[in-house]
């Protein structure tokens, strides 16, 4: 099985960062599309980008979206420990815990439509073609 299908049906947890050097750049361009993350760059660069957001999403993926998501994410780190997400993940980092949860959530939103809307795109792309595999 190709490293791009086993990173497609492995949830995001359960990726390895040894599979991305595998992939192709095109690969590694479909996975930042998917994740809604951008695709410009090098291989390396995808392949860190693609690591770093599998990272934040980790990180970001407890709390729900909303004011009691926002509230929990700014008890749950310290000022200095959101800025660095809101940093890496190139969000706006308000001037309070609670701006900077709220621009990580909204962030996380972001690249999850994103992601969605590339999903569907090529979904849709492979319905109308004859022989070809309908992505899950």
């Amino acid at each position: 099985m190709s490293y791009f299908r086993e990173l497609y049906r492995l949830p995001v947890k359960d990726w390895q960062r040894e599979m991305l050097d595998h992939l192709h750049a095109e690969e590694l361009a479909a996975i930042c599309e998917l994740l809604g993350i951008p695709v410009s760059g090098t291989k390396a660069e995808r392949s860190a980008r693609i690591w770093q957001a599998r990272h934040l999403r980790l990180v970001l993926a407890p709390y729900t979206l909303g004011q009691a998501g926002v509230a929990q994410l700014a008890k749950s780190y310290r000022a200095d420990e959101l800025l660095a997400l809101c940093r890496a993940a190139g969000a706006y980092a308000g001037a309070t815990k609670y701006a900077r949860a709220a621009s990580l959530i909204q962030w996380r939103e972001a690249c999850r439509q994103r992601g969605q809307e590339a999903l569907d795109q090529a979904r849709a792309a492979v319905a109308g073609q004859p022989g070809q595999k309908r992505l899950l």
